[in-house]
């Protein structure tokens, strides 16, 4: 009955010809019916059910390649008619929903399916008269959303989230009068937000974020009066803020950042009573803080970071007592901190950070009940932390580093265990590190750095199961390093640089099983390295110990700590031999040495070491290059006359070799305007675009091959293994036998393209010289980065016209390939067991750590993604790609959006200033 009631309406109602939207999808039923008519033939013939004939034909329009709809099939439904069960076959099918009393399909779930393809019309018509609710969530759906969606005019819920929907948004919204949730989030849809959205009067649920929309929000947005959650986030959203979202009394969820708007937000929002969401962060928006918004009673969270929000923190804010989360980081915001924010009982996150505050952090903030984060940092706050912080046993994140605060740090801060981190560095605390700490059970992350801390560090920290980062540098402690912190299960990290801390390294140094990096420069220490042992130093990597009073020899088993690439020992006593096990570390890059009482000679293995870059052994008693081991040695008991012979001629090998640098400068600078002075002449003296000389290379590492040799193996393309959105990538076999891989770039545009490029070179020119002096800076900045999870950069080869940046090789391919199969032409490989997938995505993840918090300038990789994860001979993760190309790049606008198209980095949002999360 309910069916042929639909097709008589059908039938009967004439098409509207108020607009040409309206027309076009009054003519959808129609087209339907026509595909409808040979069904009803069958169903006559058969007396097959319209549901049943409804549900084959959504099917049929469906790509299903896991076979998830493999049960809906009209045998099935004709064996379980046969058993004469009480409800309809069909009811039993997976992702259908009946009608207890009548058996009517009233839902169909279909998500998390894999599907694909398209909705039927024939099956959109069927299901007209009953269908409530359409689920197609979290599928494979591309191109344009099915219009015959639209002829579902009893819908209360469609869902068509987390699909790849990559056209406009259809006309016809309008004719869905009950709708009630409309869920598109995670699309890829352009254009305007859609027409006739404002009619759907019932609508209580509109998330249409994490798309590419464009254009304003209409205002008739503000017409949708039922309307409690509204969620446009995350497109490319413009224009100012209507002021007419303020009407929606209902509203309980506003989420409208990640977007472009200009203006600020309407004082309007204040009629938002029943409020208790607001974001609008990244959003682009100006102007003071709207006072108003205090009288948003019902408020539990306000995001409102990352916009260009000035002026100070309203004090009417301190009237949203219910308020929980409040975060108005990364702003222009000036003045003091209210004192009525501690006024704000239910507060559990507060982030100020990354703002112009000023003045004292008022004591009220240190005796909220409930404050679990507090992060302050990078403001011009003084005075002194709340006695009372942490108190209420509830602190798990203290951040208020990069300020002026100065004073004792507070005991009570890990009153209740809950703290994890505890980043103060950058400050002028001074008093002595509180013992309370050493017993903080839930500690995970330390950094008092750059303070003026004084006393011995406290015991205890050994016993915290989960301390893995403790930096303790440039403070003033005293009282050697205890024994029970080199041995915390967990730790990686230790710096304790910089501090007059005095005694000997402890015996049991290298027990601490996950040990990474051991700085302990310039502090005063005595007494000899404590041996290595087996495996005691198996996940060391960087070791810094100089400007000590260190002696005894360099532990000959230091050979055990296998992935060390930064040994840096110098200006201590010691004496003996180089152990000639250095040579053979497989990952080692910079050895230091140098003001020590070293005796023998150098290892003849050194020569050898293809992945050093550094050694230095300068200032030691060492034989002259050439002795034979076991010869006497000139720096020990040698007579005056020879002692003086030696320095007259290291002054002379000294001064020679300055004369040759000058020589060869001044050779290169001759050359450098020769070629200018050709390129000035011919007609009318025009200088071209772009000066062609001979290829030089500036390597960061000692290399056995030239510049010329990698250019001869970049000509055609028999060796080309990939190429990207900055270049060709190439794998060159060098003369040696070597291997590396080659990035070959694309050209950049030259100074006539564009008037907008000659802005562009004119301001970097302005701004500190030629462009590819300020590029080949950044690029040799990039070249010093040494990690084990970080792919090296070898070098970079420029000719003025092309440049070429050279690698390491990584003989198994990306992550991408060896997860998603192999690409054209490349031999499958297996998928990777669980263990090996666990280890890359922590080799990963200390990669990107090192970019992070361990260089300076830290690194943004602002593109990290399976293909940018490249794999080595045994199989351990290396992050590649990571602000090369970007440099390089210097004709693309850094405003931009940042990363690979489909893919943005999380830190990114949608422009491109890179954020790095503060540990």
């Amino acid at each position: 009955r309910h069916y042929l009631s639909f097709l008589h309406f059908t039938i009967a109602s004439p098409p509207h010809t108020a607009d040409t939207s309206t027309t076009m999808a009054a003519q959808v039923p129609f087209h339907g019916l026509l595909l409808l008519l040979p069904l009803l033939t069958i169903t006559a013939a058969s007396s097959a059910p319209l549901p049943l004939l409804a549900l084959l034909s959504l099917k049929s329009s469906l790509n299903d390649p896991a076979g998830a709809l493999s049960p809906w099939t009209y045998a099935a439904a004709a064996s379980a008619g046969a058993t004469r069960s009480l409800s309809p076959p069909w009811c039993a099918w997976p992702g259908v929903v009946c009608d207890a009393a009548t058996g009517d399909v009233v839902g169909v779930d279909l998500s998390r399916r894999n599907l694909s393809g398209t909705v039927s019309p024939t099956a959109a018509a069927l299901l007209a008269p009953t269908l409530a609710s359409l689920n197609l969530s979290w599928n494979a759906f591309t191109g344009e959303l099915p219009p015959a969606v639209f002829l579902l005019r009893r819908l209360v819920k469609l869902d068509i989230s987390h699909n790849f929907f990559n056209s406009t948004f259809p006309d016809g919204i309008a004719r869905l009068g009950s709708l009630a949730v409309l869920n598109a989030y995670s699309n890829c849809f352009v254009g305007q937000l859609p027409r006739g959205i404002g009619e759907l009067q019932n609508l209580e649920h509109l998330n249409l974020g994490g798309s590419f929309f464009n254009g304003s929000i209409p205002v008739e947005v503000g017409q949708l009066r039922q309307l409690r959650f509204l969620h446009l986030a995350g497109n490319a959203l413009s224009g100012r803020l209507p002021r007419q979202l303020g009407e929606l009394k209902l509203l309980e969820h506003l989420e409208i950042g990640y977007n472009g708007y200009n203006g600020g937000i309407p004082a309007e929002f204040s009629g938002l009573t029943q409020l208790q969401y607001l974001d609008i962060a990244a959003a682009n928006v100006s102007a003071p803080l709207p006072p108003e918004l205090g009288g948003l009673a019902r408020l539990e969270s306000l995001f409102l970071f990352k916009n260009r929000l000035a002026g100070a923190i309203p004090p009417l804010w301190s009237r949203l007592r219910v308020l929980q989360v409040l975060d108005l980081s990364d702003n222009h915001l000036a003045g003091a901190i209210p004192a009525g924010l501690g006024e704000l009982a239910n507060l559990t996150t507060l982030n100020l950070m990354s703002n112009f505050l000023s003045g004292t952090i008022p004591a009220t903030i240190g005796e909220l009940p409930n404050l679990e984060v507090l992060q302050l940092w990078n403001n011009s706050l003084v005075g002194r932390l709340p006695e009372s912080l942490g108190t209420s046993g509830r602190l798990a994140r203290l951040d208020v580093s990069t300020n002026s605060l100065s004073g004792p740090i507070p005991s009570g801060l890990c009153t209740g265990h809950r703290l994890l981190r505890l980043i103060l560095f950058a400050n002028r605390f001074d008093s002595a590190i509180p013992a309370s700490l050493a017993n903080c059970s839930s500690l995970w992350r330390v950094r008092l750095e750059s303070n003026r801390l004084s006393g011995t560090i406290p015991s205890g920290f050994g016993a915290v199961q989960n301390l893995t980062y403790m930096d303790l540098s440039s403070n003033e402690l005293t009282g050697g390093i205890p024994a029970d912190l080199v041995i915390s299960p967990r730790l990686e990290y230790l710096n304790v640089s910089g501090n007059p801390i005095g005694g000997t390294l402890p015996s049991n140094t290298w027990r601490a099983p996950k040990l990474q990096v051991l700085a302990a420069s310039k502090c005063a220490l005595d007494g000899e390295i404590p041996p290595f042992g087996t495996s005691g130093c198996a996940n060391l990597y960087r070791l810094e110990l100089a400007w000590n009073e260190l002696s005894g020899a360099v532990p000959g088993d230091i050979g055990s700590c296998k992935r060390l690439v930064s040994l840096r020992l110098q200006h201590n006593n010691l004496r003996g031999e180089i152990p000639a096990v250095l040579a053979a570390l497989p990952s080692v890059t910079e050895v230091d040495l140098s003001w020590n009482a070293l005796t023998g000679s150098i290892p003849p293995g050194v020569a050898n070491c293809t992945t050093l870059e550094t050694f230095d052994v300068s200032f030691n008693h060492l034989a002259p290059l050439g002795t034979p081991s076991g010869s006497p040695n000139p720096g020990e008991g040698g007579s005056a006359r020879h002692t003086a012979a030696m320095w007259v001629s290291a002054v002379a090998v000294a001064f020679a070799g300055m004369v040759v640098l000058a020589l060869t400068a001044r050779w290169l600078q001759c050359l450098e305007d020769d070629s200018v002075a050709a390129s000035s002449g011919g007609a009318g003296g025009a200088r071209p675009d772009v000066v062609v000389g001979p290829w030089r290379m500036t390597a960061f590492q000692r290399l056995s091959f030239t510049a010329d040799d990698v250019a001869r193996c970049v000509e055609g393309s028999d060796g080309i293994v990939g190429a990207g959105s900055s270049g060709t990538v190439y794998r060159a076999k060098m003369p040696n036998g070597e291997v590396i891989a080659v990035k070959k770039l694309w050209q950049a545009p030259t100074q006539k393209e564009t008037a907008a490029d000659d802005a562009a070179k004119q301001t970097d020119t302005q701004d500190g010289g030629d462009g590819n002096e300020r590029v080949l800076a950044e690029v040799e900045m990039l070249g010093h980065l040494r990690h084990r999870n970080i792919v090296r950069l070898l070098g970079v080869c420029t000719n003025g016209e092309t440049t070429m940046l050279l690698y390491e090789y990584m003989p198994n391919g990306s992550l991408d390939e060896l997860l998603h199969g192999a690409t054209a032409g490349k031999t499958p490989k297996a998928r990777p067991e669980w263990d090996a997938r666990y280890r890359i995505a922590v080799g990963v993840a200390q990669g990107v750590s090192y970019l992070h918090h361990d260089c300076l300038p830290a690194v943004a990789h602002r593109d990290l993604k399976p293909s940018n994860i490249l794999l080595d001979a045994d199989m351990e993760a290396r992050v590649a790609d990571f602000g090369v190309a970007k440099a390089l790049q210097d004709a693309v606008p850094m405003s931009v959006v940042a990363g690979s198209f489909g893919y943005i980095a999380p830190g990114e949002q949608r422009l491109a200033h890179a954020s790095i999360d503060r540990c």
